[in-house]
């Protein structure tokens, strides 16, 4: 066995076993929430997230172990985003990995700051087609490379973000975040049958069925339904609300449906 720490911080470094399925296949799941005054914002939310995911793979944890991780690592943080890595931990070689294990769980919080809003993102679309019956899909797995490669080739072409869309021309997602769009009186959001990832702040917005004197729903989204849309913003849990000025040649109002603001006060003063 060889093993070099040359390249890591000491700060950063940790006893890791090198059979771990989540370093050897991306085995495991993962979960990024904001730390206000050492909570976590939505936490149950998180929570429920991570234990679906978890089950959907079939990883062995408990509700109670990944709420003394998170809560432990975000204690005493006044603004932070806090990242949750479960792996299946190290197993027999093979796919499966049949045989007793014990997960790997990884808490990490880095500085954020969310008191400023995001600005406006310009999109393109990306050439990487989203499969909708994936499981990379439907869970924040760690197979997140076509969602790497998508954005620096975005930030390449000099544009913020990407939208992924179906084979069959529907609307999914952004790279990290889920995608409204404003049309008419309607705001809606891709369903996660077409390959959106049921996000905790999408699916926050979506629990209040309306915005203003819009009805927020899931629907399928077209190219076309994108091009005449009046606004369009993606929600994540980092950046809450963003603004999406433009997708491709098309802009839209550079600002916020009106509630939005009113909504991220809410969720900063948890």
């Amino acid at each position: 066995m060889i093993l070099s720490q040359a390249s890591a911080a000491p700060e950063h470094s940790a006893a890791f076993d090198l059979r771990d399925r989540g370093l050897l296949l991306a085995d495991g799941i993962f979960d990024t929430s904001l730390v206000i005054d050492g909570g976590v914002v939505l936490e149950a939310a998180h929570l429920n997230r991570l234990m679906d995911a978890a089950q959907a793979l079939q990883i062995p944890v408990e509700r109670t172990a990944l709420a003394r991780v998170m809560r432990e690592a975000v204690t005493g943080v006044r603004s932070g985003a806090l990242r949750i890595t479960v792996t299946r931990g190290a197993g027999a070689r093979g796919l499966t990995g049949q045989g007793d294990v014990a997960p790997t769980l990884l808490a990490a919080v880095t500085p954020y700051d969310a008191s400023t809003p995001p600005e406006p993102a310009r999109v393109m679309e990306s050439e990487i087609l989203r499969n909708p019956t994936s499981v990379t899909a439907r869970y924040k797995t760690l197979s997140y490379t076509d969602n790497v490669v998508a954005l620096r080739d975005a930030e390449a072409a000099g544009f913020d973000d990407v939208f992924f869309f179906t084979p069959d021309g529907h609307l999914s997602c952004a790279s990290v975040a889920n995608v409204f769009v404003q049309t008419g009186t309607d705001i809606i959001t891709p369903p996660v049958s077409d390959g959106a990832l049921p996000g905790v702040m999408r699916n926050w917005l979506l629990s209040h069925g309306q915005l203003g004197g819009w009805a927020l729903s899931e629907r399928r989204v077209t190219r076309a339904d994108l091009r005449s849309a009046e606004r369009v913003f993606l929600t994540n849990s980092l950046r809450l609300f963003q603004p999406v000025a433009a997708f491709g040649a098309t802009s839209f109002g550079p600002d916020l449906p009106a509630g939005l603001d009113g909504l991220r006060r809410q969720l900063l003063s948890r």
